[in-house]
Formats: structure tokens, C-alpha cells, sequence
């Protein structure tokens, strides 16, 4: 919802200012005063056409809105399609997921995504699931309401205000597509296109998307990481840090060597993967740094947890604190190791304890959980660093 609203504002803001200096320029040309022109803004001739901007903006909003909700929605349906098990359902913030048999509401974020649909691959082998048809499935879904909007707009009688809603629709419509469609990355994180090309060129990158899918699944119906199979943490091989699979898997695999207490593999995984940051998409990057500041911390390496706890680590904890327990561990055990403050950090490890129920991932919950009784009662005031 915040990033809506941040949208929206950022939106009406710049179409006021943009107006504003037009019709500024465009009438100190003609050599009219300030009063002038700021009258002239509210006069009967300038409010309608006011009007109709503020219209094209509510309509750009509005059709931004449609085809998120669309995309994701078409991931699900061609997912349901081909033998995957829903487990959640993201716009923004607002995600619906399964827990208990029934539908529920839960608030979650992720920098650089509008909204994501997660399934639980089929039970099948790797050579027999599809993955083309999931990750293809929101472009398609875009592109189907561009085409009934088209079709709207030339074969309907309709008024001007629709029609021009139908054209705004149509254009944002190929903007989406072509954005989710055509292999890149947006804000550090892999689309689409991408995902599905790595995937048809890389058996193992199609092995590790189907694991980090269900340990994801796993994790949010209250298994911990700890009851898994290992074989779920496998890494690919041979190993690509350029492949955002690879690298997926290489983070699910630190996390269950944090659950099984093996700090000092955990630590030389995550040397290894920031010796190659550079060929890593950003988002990953800050997971990165964020488990590396964890596990310095466990190991009495707060020295060196400084220099990964940068003020760009400290924003991205803060900002998804809220929705994400890992990131509580992270502010715990900062608070306690970095910063000397005990009282915060128990009010931290008792207030996620408290909350447990309202995350997403229940299985995350108990392993930082687990992982702050573990740090409140290993780290004295009086730990030695190394």
C-alpha cells in the first residue's frame, strides 16, 4: 500500500509541477504577470482540461493496478494449469496465502517486485515439470486484456472517457509485457523472461528454481528449515554466481547450514559468494551482506559485522523488518553485539515471539527464533571478538 501511495504522490506531484512550468513559460512568452498565470489555472477554460489531465492520471493508476493483478494472476492460472500447488498470492504488500486449509490475509514486502505468485512445484522428476508455461503465464495474461481492450475500443460505440481508459490500458498493458517478457533484470531482481531463458538453457538452474519453490512452500506451512531434506540445499553443478538459480540456491543452502548451528561453513559460503558480489544481482547482494552480518555476530566477528552492516544494510533490514523475521534477527543481534543494547535486543527476540503467527513463513520465524534464544545466551557483555 505505501508504495501505491508513493507512486500515486510521486505521480500527482511532477504532473502539477510539469503543469505549473508549462503554462508558466507559455504565458510569461506571451507577456502575462505571476497573477496572471495563476489565475488563469483555475479559470473555465483551463478546468476542464485540468480535469481531463487529473482523469489520465486516475486511469494510469488504475491500469498499472489491473495488469500487476493480472500478471501475477495469469503465473497462477498457468501454474494451476501444469500441476503446481498454490502457496501465495502478492500485490504490493497484500499477499493471500494458504495456511490451515483456508485462505488468510497476511502483509509481506520485497524491494524491486509489485507483486509475486509463488506455487509448490509438481512431485515429479525435474525432466517432467514445465516451467515455461508458470513463467510465461503473466505475459500472457497482459497481453489477453490488451487484446479485449482493443477489441473494446474499435468494435464498441463507447464514451470518450472509456475510450481513452481503453487506450491507457492497452499501452501500460505492452509496457508490462515487454518489461516481464524480455530477459533482464529489474531493481537487481531477475524477470520473467529471464528466469524462463535460464531455465530452458540450465537443467540445474530449472532444479534449483523447483527447490527454492519448495522450500519456500515448506517454510511458510511451519516446517523448519532443520526437517527438510538436504537434498533441497544441493548446489548446482558446476556453479555459475552469474545465474540468479545458482545464486537462490547458494542462499537457501547458508540458511540451512545457519539452522544446523554450522556457523563456520555458513561463514565460508558467504566469503565465497561475496568475493563474487560483482556478478550478483543487487537484491541478492543485500541478502548477502545481511546473512553475513548474522553470522559474524555468531561468531564473535563483530568487527567484521561492521564493515557488512552498512547504512545500505541497516535501510534494507529496517524497511522489511516488519513483514520478514530474518530481518529481526538482524536488528536483535545487532542491537545486542554492535550496539551493547540487551534490553532492545530481548524486546526484539519477545516481540517477534509474540507476533510469530502474523509472518508469512513460519519456518523462518522458528529459525530466528531459534537463532536469538541461541545469541541471547552465548553473547555476554564480556565475548571476546576475533
Amino acid at each position: 500500500m505505501k508504495t501505491l501511495l508513493k507512486l500515486a504522490g510521486s505521480l500527482f506531484i511532477g504532473l502539477i509541477i510539469g503543469m505549473f512550468i508549462a503554462v508558466t513559460i507559455g504565458a510569461l512568452i506571451e507577456g502575462e504577470s505571476p497573477l496572471q498565470v495563476i489565475k488563469s489555472l483555475f479559470d473555465k477554460e483551463s478546468l476542464p482540461k485540468m480535469i481531463s489531465i487529473l482523469w489520465m492520471l486516475l486511469g494510469l493508476l488504475i491500469a498499472y493496478i489491473l495488469h500487476i493483478a493480472i500478471h501475477e494472476g495469469g503465473h497462477l492460472v498457468a501454474g494451476l494449469m501444469t500441476g503446481y500447488r498454490f502457496v501465495s498470492y502478492r500485490f504490493m504488500n497484500w499477499t493471500v496465502i494458504r495456511k490451515d486449509g483456508r485462505l488468510q490475509w497476511r502483509n509481506f514486502e520485497l524491494a524491486g517486485t509489485g507483486g509475486q505468485c509463488l506455487m509448490a512445484p509438481p512431485d515429479k522428476p525435474i525432466e517432467q515439470i514445465d516451467t515455461r508455461w508458470y513463467n510465461a503465464g503473466g505475459v500472457l495474461a497482459n497481453i489477453l486484456l490488451v487484446v479485449i481492450a482493443a477489441v473494446l475500443l474499435f468494435a464498441l460505440d463507447l464514451p470518450t472517457w472509456a475510450n481513452e481508459f481503453l487506450s491507457i490500458m492497452i499501452v501500460i498493458g505492452i509496457l508490462v509485457a515487454l518489461t516481464n517478457g524480455i530477459p533482464m533484470k529489474l531493481g537487481g531482481v531477475a524477470n520473467d523472461g529471464r528466469n524462463l531463458l535460464q531455465m530452458e538453457k540450465d537443467l540445474p538452474a530449472k532444479q534449483s528454481f523447483c527447490n527454492i519453490l519448495e522450500i519456500n512452500a515448506r517454510s511458510q506451512e511451519g516446517q523448519t528449515y532443520s526437517e527438510m531434506p538436504e537434498c533441497l540445499f544441493e548446489l548446482p553443478q558446476p556453479f555459475d554466481w552469474k545465474n540468479a538459480m545458482h545464486v537462490g540456491s547458494a542462499l537457501s543452502l547458508a540458511t540451512w547450514l545457519m539452522a544446523q548451528h554450522r556457523w563456520e561453513d555458513a561463514y565460508q559460503l558467504l566469503t565465497e559468494a561475496l568475493d563474487n558480489k560483482d556478478d550478483i544481482m543487487a537484491l541478492y547482494q543485500l541478502e548477502l551482506e545481511n546473512m553475513m552480518t548474522q553470522v559474524c555476530i555468531v561468531m564473535g566477528r563483530d568487527d567484521e559485522a561492521r564493515q557488512h552492516y552498512s547504512k545500505d544494510i541497516a535501510k534494507y533490514v529496517s524497511r522489511h523488518a516488519p513483514t520478514q523475521s530474518d530481518k529481526q534477527f538482524t536488528a536483535m543481534a545487532v542491537a545486542l553485539a554492535l550496539d551493547g543494547d540487551r534490553p532492545r535486543a530481548e524486546k526484539i527476540y519477545k516481540e517477534l515471539e509474540a507476533n510469530r503467527d502474523k509472518y508469512i513463513h513460519q519456518g523462518d520465524v522458528a529459525l530466528s527464533l531459534d537463532l536469538m534464544h541461541w545469541l541471547l545466551d552465548n553473547k555476554r557483555d564480556n565475548y571476546q571478538t576475533t
